[in-house]
C-alpha cells in the first residue's frame, strides 16, 4: 500500500484528533486501533469546558453536541460529610466514551485518514537511529517516518524512565439510581480525599458511578472494596439492588505534574501516553484533544522542513508545557491543599443570603 507520511497508534481522542488534523493538512496518515468500533471504554465520559472549547476550535463540537447530555450543576460533598448543590448554566457535558471515540474516529476517516482496526502495535521499527514505521502483532510492518503514539498509559511506545504516578479507579453503570437530571455529583469523602467519587448522568435515567483514588493511598487494599464501601455510604438508599461486582470495572490512570517527552526519535506521545492526565480530577480528554492537535501540527512542520526529530520533539514538549503545565500543577496543588476549599464551597451553600442571592443553591 506504499509508505505513509505518519502513523497514529490508538484511536482514542488524542489519536483520532491527530489523524484528522494530519489528513486535513494533506498528509497520508493511517490510524491504528487495537479493537473494533464501537468498542467499550471504561471512563465517566465527562467533557469539560476546556475540552468542549477545543472541540469547537477544531470544528467538531457541532458533531458531538447533539449526542451529549448537558451538565448544569454539581452536588458537592466535603470530607466533613456536608453537602450542597449548585445549579447554573450548562458548562460541561457527558457522552459515553464508546460513542465519543467512534465519532472522532469517523471524523478522521472523513478527513482522509485510513482507519485500520484489529491492528495491535508491538514495537517501533528503526533504522540507523530513525523511526521508519511500526510492527504489528501479526508481524506486518507499516512504514512512515513519523509516529504519533496515542495508545494510552500502558502502550509502551515511550522511553520515559520515571516511576509512574498512578490513580486507581473503579466504576459501574446504573439504570436504577435516582438523581437530579443534568447534575453531576462529586463526593470528596474521608476515604478518598483529596480524590473523590462521582455520579455522572448520561441521560435522565442512566448514570455512571465511580471512584478515583491515589494508588499509594490504597495501601494494598482492593479498589473494588473501596468502591463497594463508597456505594454503601452514598447510594444505599438510591440503589436498592446495588448492582453486582461483575458489573464493576477498574482502570488505572497515569498522571503527571511535570510534562516530559521521552520517546524514540520520530515518535511524538499524545494524551495519556505522555501522562497528560490531571492529578486531581483524573480528567484527560481535554489534554488528549489538545496534544493530538498539536502533535499533528508539529509532525507536519517536521515533514515540511526536514528538521531533526529531536528539534521537533523539544518544540512539542515546550508547547505542551506552555498550554497544559499550569493546569496540571494546579491539580497537584489541589491534591495537597484543596480540601479546605471544598469545605468552604459547601459551607457557602449553607449561607442563607448567598442562597437567596444566587437563587440556585440548595443544601442537601
Amino acid at each position: 500500500m506504499g509508505r505513509f507520511d505518519a502513523i497514529v497508534v490508538g484511536a482514542g481522542p488524542a489519536g483520532s484528533i491527530a489523524a484528522r488534523e494530519l489528513a486535513r493538512l494533506g498528509r497520508r496518515v493511517v490510524l491504528l486501533e487495537t479493537k473494533r468500533f464501537p468498542r467499550p471504554k471504561t471512563c465517566a465520559g465527562g467533557i469539560s469546558p476546556w475540552a468542549r472549547s477545543n472541540l469547537r476550535r477544531l470544528g467538531l463540537w457541532d458533531r458531538i453536541a447533539p449526542e451529549t447530555y448537558e451538565v448544569r450543576g454539581i452536588r458537592l460533598g466535603a470530607p466533613s460529610g456536608r453537602e450542597t448543590q449548585w445549579i447554573g448554566a450548562a458548562s460541561a457535558a457527558v457522552l459515553i466514551r464508546s460513542r465519543f471515540d467512534h465519532l472522532l474516529a469517523q471524523a478522521a476517516v472523513e478527513a482522509g485518514a485510513e482507519l485500520r482496526e484489529d491492528s495491535s502495535v508491538v514495537a517501533i521499527v528503526t533504522e540507523h537511529g530513525h523511526t521508519v514505521g511500526v510492527r504489528l502483532k501479526n508481524g506486518v510492518i507499516i512504514e512512515a517516518p513519523w509516529v504519533v503514539a496515542a495508545n494510552g498509559a500502558h502502550g509502551r511506545l515511550d522511553s520515559d524512565p520515571r516511576p509512574r504516578r498512578m490513580l486507581e479507579t473503579c466504576m459501574a453503570w446504573f439504570d436504577d439510581v435516582a438523581f437530579t437530571p443534568h447534575v453531576v455529583e462529586m463526593y470528596f469523602d474521608a476515604e478518598l480525599a483529596p480524590h473523590y467519587g462521582w455520579l455522572y448522568p448520561e441521560s435522565d435515567t442512566r448514570a455512571s458511578i465511580g471512584i478515583c483514588v491515589d494508588a499509594k493511598r490504597l495501601g494494598g487494599r482492593s479498589v473494588r472494596d473501596v468502591f463497594g464501601r463508597f456505594l454503601k455510604r452514598h447510594f444505599a438508599a438510591r440503589l436498592p439492588g446495588m448492582g453486582t461486582e461483575s458489573r464493576w470495572r477498574g482502570f488505572p490512570m497515569s498522571v503527571t505534574v511535570d510534562i516530559r517527552h521521552h520517546a524514540p526519535p520520530g515518535v511524538l506521545l499524545a494524551g495519556e501516553a505522555c501522562r497528560l492526565v490531571n492529578p486531581a480530577t483524573g480528567e484527560g480528554i481535554s489534554y488528549a484533544i489538545h496534544s493530538g492537535s498539536l502533535a499533528a501540527k508539529e509532525v507536519d512542520t517536521a515533514l515540511r522542513t526536514g528538521e531533526e526529530p529531536a528539534v521537533t520533539a523539544a518544540r512539542y514538549e515546550r508547547k505542551l508545557r506552555l498550554r497544559s503545565g499550569l493546569s496540571l500543577r494546579a491539580g497537584d496543588w489541589f491534591c495537597r491543599f484543596g480540601m479546605p476549599l471544598v469545605e468552604c464551597s459547601v459551607r457557602a451553600g449553607e449561607i442563607s443570603w448567598l442562597r437567596r442571592g444566587f437563587g440556585q443553591v440548595s443544601t442537601c
